[in-house]
């Protein structure tokens, strides 16, 4: 149970230091983008920017969470991310249903990028080789 809460926790504060830039920062840029795409006035407000940080922040302590669970549960590395992308692209795909097709391809395709650093972040290493073997007598 110890192992479960400490993979799920480090995934999850992981996540979230990286919902910061990657969904946050790099969100709110991406939401001016489209305003200027869609010919609207693009408005960047102190509460709008925390706001969005705020977003990025909790959807990725919540992703980071679900990859932690799924790396905890699910021991194929393939199955597992295939599993994890799926579901963050479908949450995405529902937190930005009001946008047009293409903003909304740009979201998910953020999320999916979200997705592989996290995943590159978290994965365990193996123990390094020693670069010198020992000499067996013989």
């Amino acid at each position: 149970m110890r192992s479960l809460f400490v993979s799920v926790a480090r995934s999850a504060l992981i996540g979230a230091a990286l919902g910061i830039p990657m969904l946050g920062v790099v969100g709110r840029i991406l939401m001016r983008v489209i305003a200027h795409w869609e010919g609207r006035v693009p408005v960047l407000t102190a509460g709008g920017t925390v706001t969005v940080i705020f977003a990025g922040t909790m959807f990725g302590l919540a992703a980071g969470a679900v990859h932690g669970l799924l790396k905890h549960l699910i021991h194929n590395v393939v199955a597992r991310n295939i599993i994890f992308a799926v579901i963050a692209v479908l949450f995405t795909w529902r937190a930005v249903n009001a946008l047009l097709p293409r903003p909304r391809l740009m979201f998910v395709a953020l999320t999916l990028v979200y997705v592989i650093v996290l995943e590159s972040i978290t994965r365990r290493e193996r123990a390094p080789q020693p670069i010198v073997q020992p000499l067996n007598p013989t």
